[in-house]
């Protein structure tokens, strides 16, 4: 009898929104992108993120927070994320590729449409998060790779689109990580899959928290077929399933966040060593 599939909840909220800070974090973007002599083009829409930031902070300073335009917050929480991304960068050789890649496409994360500067800023945050908890991780093909003991783990990240692509993105996943690396762990986030232009609403973070939780396990739920099927006599042991997005916190302070939250799949009936790993690493990252 095989062993249940394992799911686990990241236990908290990362990105608490802080109004005070988003000055300082376009500075950051803009002195990033400077320091690489890599020229915002002002009719971009990054650059128009970065104004209308910007613009508000400003207000914010005078004193206008009461006053402030919805559609300006919004794209100030893009930018903090964005920020929040780019944390190590600075410190990359390859850097310059990584900010270029931003500027293809949108970051506009209310807008639900193939981005490939999306799915670059995915790889940058999963690289940013497990990095604060093992500093061994590094941005290598296929996409992150961590130094975990004696092992080096690979893990592709895949930005869904659409639910239709999930086998399809298994099976490249899978090609990745397949001659090269003892095991792996693919990193899908699943962000458009929720409705667009959609602001979640909730009472407490840990209402939020618990709303979150249940759209990773949907989507896990739902594709488990798949990841069954792709991985289970693959070198790839586990799934990460994310969910970011703009909330609305009635109850609580800051009321409007850029909320997010994993859970992890696994494959059943796991090696020993595999499993002590992939506890570890949890233990680690999720905690």
């Amino acid at each position: 009898m095989s062993n249940p599939t394992i799911y686990t909840q990241e236990k908290s909220l990362k990105s608490r929104f802080k109004h005070h800070d988003i000055s300082l974090k376009i500075d950051e973007i803009e002195k990033i992108y400077a320091a690489s002599n890599i020229k915002l083009n002002r009719t971009s829409q990054f650059s128009e993120l970065l104004r209308s930031a910007r613009d508000l902070s400003e207000a914010w300073s005078r004193g206008g927070f009461n006053e402030t335009d919805m559609n300006l917050l919004f794209k100030t929480l893009h930018i903090e994320r964005i920020a929040s991304a780019l944390e190590f960068l600075k410190l990359e050789k390859e850097k310059d590729k990584y900010l270029k890649d931003l500027l293809k496409g949108t970051l506009d994360f209310f807008e639900h449409e193939p981005s490939h500067a999306k799915s670059i800023l995915w790889e940058l945050e999963v690289w940013t998060k497990i990095k604060k908890s093992i500093p061994d991780t590094h941005l290598e093909e296929p996409d992150v790779v961590v130094d975990f003991g004696k092992s080096k783990i690979s893990i592709p990240c895949k930005k869904i689109f659409s639910e239709k692509g999930v086998s399809k993105v298994l099976s490249n996943a899978v090609s990745q990580i397949e001659n090269s690396f003892e095991f792996g762990i693919v990193a899908m986030n699943i962000d458009d899959l929720l409705p667009a232009n959609v602001v979640l609403n909730a009472r407490t973070f840990n209402e939020l928290a618990d709303k979150l939780h249940a759209a990773n396990m949907g989507f896990l739920s739902k594709h488990e077929r798949h990841f069954l099927k792709y991985l289970s006599k693959s070198r790839i042991i586990a799934v990460i399933a994310s969910t970011s997005i703009v909330s609305d916190i009635h109850d609580e302070l800051p009321k409007f966040n850029n909320a997010s939250q994993w859970a992890i799949w696994t494959v059943p009936n796991l090696k020993i060593q595999h499993q002590e790993q992939i506890d570890d690493f949890r233990q680690k990252v999720m905690s």
